[in-house]
């Protein structure tokens, strides 16, 4: 989620009880994860050899300065984003993913296209997923 410096993120993490605060005199940083559901997944390998790529090409995910919820819906779309099919994810998964229920979704997915990271976003009442579509000016493998 490239934390970094941003101690109010820790913090808010902290308070939902996902992670003990880290030393962040130590190096390198380590943390404690409390959530039991998080240590227990065994993502795909499509799932990991994605998160490599944010992880080595985080360029496409900086925003301007935005508040973290905006940030991290970001991320779960870019993460969920494909160069070969349509930009879709289930209602259910982006609200599980990003901690919010669909209405703050539908609201922080107005705000990306307020401020031109998406062009547009739809929700297909009929199979409940979230579709997006990213501004021509980008190139499809830049994702978000």
């Amino acid at each position: 989620m490239r934390l970094r410096g941003q101690r109010e993120v820790w913090h808010e993490l902290a308070d939902a009880g996902w992670l003990e605060m880290p030393n962040f005199r130590s190096v390198p940083v380590q943390m404690r994860l409390l959530d039991a559901a998080v240590l227990d997944q065994a993502p795909s390998r499509r799932s990991r050899c994605r998160a490599a790529h944010w992880a080595l090409h985080p360029a496409p995910l900086l925003l301007p300065a935005t508040p973290p919820a905006l940030r991290l819906t970001a991320l779960v779309l870019a993460a969920h984003t494909s160069v070969h099919a349509q930009h879709c994810i289930d209602m259910d998964i982006l609200t599980r993913l990003c901690g919010h229920s669909s209405q703050q979704i539908e609201e922080l997915l107005d705000r990306l296209v307020a401020i031109r990271i998406l062009r547009a976003w739809l929700r297909n009442r009929g199979t409940d997923e979230v579709l997006w579509h990213l501004p021509n000016h980008r190139h499809e493998t830049a994702s978000l």
